[in-house]
């Protein structure tokens, strides 16, 4: 809206806002971009041949996101599936399906993705609202799956990248907007590359580990494939000094080898590699060979960790034969081949076979009828239920003739008396 009435005086805007407060819904489209946003859709839908009544309704469409019963926007598990795509329009496209369900008055998540493409189109400036410290940009993968997939949607529609922001209201007497880059960076260095912070996570054992590779760099990794622009190679650069090469003398190199730790590098070293075959990581030649023969090595030694960067047909094994010896690439190549499971096709005919029982289940005629006799004999429910019925009406015709027994001599006393 500023930069929409910038082009006014002080007095126009002014004149504007009194009007506005005067006759609401009335102001002019200058100072209501989204009534002017509303004209220019009804407009061009109707000039495609669209009915102007269902042009202006669907031109009122805003409020758009994942199909009814379901949640997330994918984003999270294809990034997570890194051998599953090769270009990051194909994770936009995804986006684009999963959240252009259009909600609002008489609509339900009503698949609308041309509407929610047109509406993209726009789009210059995207937002994440932040309530809460508990969680922040690398905590977890829904910040990416959102805001960094919403990014890349208008990045693949638009052919440019919009201008993200994270909004901080925790606090509403001390609000705060930043650009996601200056959030997302400030976050990386103040935890994820700080000494401070990763002592105690050694403490931790395996969750510790966990908590550097498989979380940390996974979400690092989301927020690398949607926003480029922010997570630059140098960050590479940096995560492979501090987590490989031990740059703060912490002992991460040796504590990411211990016991079940050790698959949780494998997959962080996947992970780099990955960053390096998909061109965000600019790493040399030697850097990128002292990865790769130490992800073969721990592979080889101790299996692949099961993530969605080392399954066995991903491009990444083919990629490495030019960072690894050959005899390496040789033996890790017959490793995958014996892991991969292939399904088998049985041929053979379903049957039916009859089952004949023999002569030790096989019942008699005298022994069906002396089962027959000694159901004949034993007394049914409803028998018993009648002697117990009967039992109790003779009980109550005795106590009835004990008391009109002695009734009669409670009278005459009584007179007596």
């Amino acid at each position: 809206m500023i930069r929409q009435v910038s082009h006014l005086s002080d007095g126009q805007c002014s004149n504007h806002l009194k009007q506005h407060i005067a006759q609401p819904g009335r102001e002019p489209l200058a100072i209501n971009r989204v009534a002017a946003r509303w004209v220019t859709d009804a407009r061009d839908a109707v000039n495609t041949g669209i009915k102007p009544e269902q042009a202006g309704r669907e031109a009122t469409y805003r409020v758009f996101g994942a199909p009814p019963g379901s949640y997330g926007a994918g984003v999270n598990r294809m990034v997570e599936r890194s051998g599953s795509w090769q270009d990051r329009s194909q994770i936009a496209k995804t986006y684009i399906y999963r959240m252009g369900h259009a909600y609002g008055a008489d609509l339900h998540g009503d698949a609308t993705q041309d509407l929610f493409r047109q509406r993209l189109d726009t789009v210059t400036n995207t937002y994440l609202g932040r309530a809460s410290n508990l969680y922040g940009l690398l905590d977890n993968n829904d910040s990416f799956d959102y805001l960094g997939g919403l990014s890349l949607a208008v990045e693949t529609v638009t052919g440019q990248a919009p201008n993200n922001f994270i909004l901080s209201h925790a606090d509403n007497h001390n609000l705060k907007i930043e650009s996601l880059q200056t959030a997302l960076l400030t976050e990386l260095r103040g935890r994820f590359l700080n000494p401070h912070w990763l002592k105690p996570l050694i403490d931790e054992g395996y969750a510790g580990a966990r908590t550097m590779g498989s979380e940390f760099l996974e979400y690092l990794w989301g927020w690398q494939v949607t926003n480029p622009g922010v997570v630059k190679s140098w960050v590479w650069d940096e995560v492979k000094q501090v987590y490989i090469d031990d740059k703060l003398n912490l002992g991460l190199d040796q504590f990411l080898q211990q016991g079940h730790n050790v698959h949780v590098k494998t997959n962080m070293l996947a992970l780099m590699l990955v960053a390096a075959q998909k061109d965000f990581w600019d790493a040399d030649q030697q850097t990128l060979e002292q990865i790769a023969e130490q992800f073969a090595a721990l592979v080889l030694a101790h299996g692949l960790p099961g993530s969605g960067h080392t399954t066995q047909d991903h491009p990444i094994y083919e990629w490495l034969e030019g960072y690894t010896t050959a005899d390496q690439f040789a033996q890790l190549q017959a490793l995958l081949q014996a892991t991969k499971i292939t399904p088998e096709v049985v041929d053979t005919p379903i049957t039916i076979t009859e089952i004949t029982v023999e002569d030790a289940t096989t019942e008699t005629p005298t022994s069906k009828q002396s089962e027959y006799d000694a159901e004949q004999n034993s007394p049914s429910p409803d028998h018993i239920l009648l002697y117990v019925l009967s039992a109790m009406v003779i009980l109550l015709l005795i106590i009835g003739w004990l008391r009109g027994a002695r009734s009669p001599a409670t009278s005459i006393t009584s007179k007596r008396d």
